[in-house]
């Protein structure tokens, strides 16, 4: 019967401001934080007759405001600092067919080195960010394979360089391991020894795992573990050993945690003993996996390339032993997910692994897709989080890596700047947005951006930020100002809007302006001074050249105020002949020209009609200081009848003209 009861009960979810929310279903915040508030947010519409409770009907529309929890709130030294690093170590030019200036990285490894150090600096006042562990990972990696390394020789041969990041990529291995080695040699206690013993190997502590051998008077294996990592005669010796004890069924009378340990210094990651099979890797994360094939499966010589490769034919079952490793899953699902099983992206069906991974197979293969590297689930489940992505690209373009798409490092500029845009430092993402290669796509997101952000009110922090725009980032301040201008123009400000105008260089828009909204008002009001100002500067040959109207609008409007102040300054002077024919010429120009004005609105005539009463009342005064006994009529008469004056004001001026043109007669006759 009424058809705004049709599919009455469909609802379309609505957001309002401050994260409001308006839905028919039932509450979303908790029911104590409701009972609390004062205010009354649900409303029924249902028909007057009938009168069910509001919580039982389908027609009850809910609005509530939530309480949203994002991520963790981040000091603003801890957003600012890497944004720091990253513009003390970029160049900031203006390329030759743009105005807008384009930032671009400098090469070399200063900026990872004081990225690194920030992170430490971080973890050491232990900071609450929940992604810092991941990020001090990704940013020591860095440092271990493309930082400076220790020696400072110039003329390092290439085998010492890999022996040297091989050491480096060590100890970040170690360093890593460390704090779950000591758990687990914690939870395994005195009475699992071995447990322990193999806990540390797997982080490289092999003076520990030997002492700890020691102190539980295994004196045998603490001799064979201060061979560990040695030549390959000893794991060759110890290998034949596992294989007899094999051949005599005897290795069943072995425990398997010291089964583990032997295939370990034996260089084997997976060894098949008389009844099951023995996995070195089968309750290790993936870096330790790599620490094992480096530290124990493979020779000193070995590079870290090496280590990467009998990695990933371990995790992905290309090698004899099949798959034995688990895959190298980012930090967000290396412990939800089970272990030998690769996590996909939803979008591309690839295999989604750690940013650390990728970094390994970048410092392999130079040509590594950089796309699958920046991503950021790599790193985080939050898929929108493009921090650590924007400041590893920048590092990543100064060691010369530059194979990544337009289109997806137009991806990383804008997500990362909508993040800072979020926390209000639009200042800032300005600076990502310079980093945009393409001219056009750059000067249009800036002028974007600073239209949204510019504030009209001039505050301590606004013109510390605009300083900065302006004296580190190059921007041209006309951008500002035109920014300024357009949220004038918002505001119906229009004097703030003509004075933004005329410092962004706009001679055109600043004149039509002042003609459309401000000229009429400065004549009716006499604020000659505040238009003035404005007429002056737009006079110059160069800029009004580019006004097309200037003649019949704001030269008309110029030349009216300086008559009025030349006839002031001449009063006061007390022989002015020249100045007086000045004037006389000025005025009766003038007054050809006042009808020429654009009038659009009853206030633009008034103004008009203002400038030729005064102008008549002007020439009247010029001609009587010309002509002190007697006012020449014939010269006056011609320029009245031509001044646009309202019909009763033209008439009495003529009245007057006709009455002492008549006395003039009388008195000649």
């Amino acid at each position: 019967m009424d058809a705004a009861l049709f599919r009455g009960r469909s609802f379309r979810v609505g957001w309002g401001p401050g994260w409001t929310l308006v839905h028919s279903g039932e509450r979303v915040s908790s029911e104590e934080k409701n009972s609390n508030s004062s205010t009354k947010n649900e409303f029924s519409f249902l028909p007057s007759a009938k009168s069910r409770p509001l919580m039982e009907s389908c027609y009850k529309v809910v609005v509530e405001q939530l309480e949203v929890k994002g991520q963790d709130q981040e000091d603003d030294d801890d957003v600012q600092r890497p944004l720091e690093i990253s513009l003390m170590n970029s160049s900031v030019e203006t390329p030759s067919g743009s105005p807008c200036p384009l930032v671009t990285p400098r090469p070399g490894v200063e900026a990872l080195h004081q990225y690194s150090d920030w992170i430490r600096e971080l973890s050491s006042r232990g900071a609450a960010e929940p992604l810092l562990g991941p990020w001090s990972e990704v940013w020591s990696l860095l440092e271990a394979l493309w930082g400076r390394l220790g020696s400072e020789l110039e003329d390092i041969s290439e085998y010492e360089q890999q022996i040297q990041r091989r050491n480096t990529f060590s100890s970040w291995l170690s360093r890593g391991a460390s704090s779950r080695v000591e758990e687990e040699v914690a939870l395994a206690g005195k009475h699992r020894h071995t447990d322990a013993i193999f806990s540390l190997l797997t982080g490289n502590q092999i003076s520990s795992a030997c002492r700890l051998a020691q102190s539980q008077g295994d004196h045998r294996l603490s001799l064979l573990l201060s061979q560990a990592g040695g030549s390959q005669d000893c794991r060759e010796l110890l290998f034949l050993q596992l294989n007899d004890w094999r051949s005599l069924q005897t290795d069943s009378y072995v425990p398997e945690e010291r089964l583990k340990i032997y295939t370990l210094l034996s260089g084997r990651g997976v060894w098949q003993s008389s009844d099951s099979s023995v996995n070195v890797f089968s309750e290790l994360d993936w870096k330790r996996c790599i620490g094992v094939s480096l530290w124990f499966l493979l020779p000193p010589t070995s590079s870290v390339a090496d280590a990467l490769s009998g990695y990933e034919a371990a995790f992905q079952g290309s090698c004899e032993g099949g798959k034995y490793a688990v895959a190298p899953l980012p930090p967000y699902l290396e412990e939800e997910e089970p272990h030998l099983e690769e996590e996909e992206e939803e979008e591309t069906k690839r295999p989604l692994h750690d940013l650390c991974f990728h970094l390994l197979k970048l410092y392999r293969d130079r040509h590594y897709s950089l796309q699958q590297l920046l991503d950021p689930l790599s790193v985080t489940w939050q898929r929108l989080d493009y921090r650590l992505s924007w400041h590893l690209w920048g590092v990543l373009q100064a060691l010369h890596y530059t194979h990544l798409s337009s289109s997806r490092q137009g991806l990383l500029h804008s997500s990362y700047a909508a993040q800072l845009e979020s926390k209000g430092l639009w200042h800032m993402a300005i600076f990502i947005l310079m980093h945009i290669h393409d001219h056009t796509q750059r000067e249009r997101a800036v002028k974007e951006m600073l239209a949204l952000y510019c504030p009209l009110q001039e505050t301590e922090d606004s013109q510390q930020r605009e300083r900065f725009l302006t004296e580190r980032l190059l921007l041209p301040e006309t951008w500002i100002h035109q920014a300024k201008a357009t949220r004038a123009r918002r505001h119906a400000a229009h004097q703030q809007e003509a004075l933004h105008l005329y410092r962004a260089g706009a001679w055109s828009q600043c004149h039509r302006l002042l003609i459309q909204h401000l000229a009429s008002d400065c004549i009716i009001n006499d604020n000659h001074n505040f238009l003035l100002e404005f007429l002056e500067g737009l006079a110059v040959p160069e800029r009004s050249a580019t006004i097309q109207d200037w003649d019949t609008a704001g030269g008309v409007y110029l030349d009216y105020i300086r008559v009025i102040q030349t006839l002031q300054r001449i009063q006061q002077l007390e022989s002015a002949g020249y100045e007086l024919e000045r004037l006389h010429s000025d005025v009766t120009s003038l007054c050809s020209r006042i009808e020429l004005l654009p009038c659009s609105c009853a206030r633009d005539r008034l103004a008009q009609s203002e400038m030729a009463k005064r102008v008549a009342n002007i020439l009247r005064v010029v001609l009587s200081l010309q002509h002190p006994l007697s006012i020449p009529l014939a010269r006056l008469a011609p320029h009245i009848a031509r001044l646009p004056m309202p019909e009763d004001y033209t008439l009495e001026e003529l009245r007057g003209l006709t009455q002492a043109y008549l006395q003039q007669l009388v008195l000649s006759q």
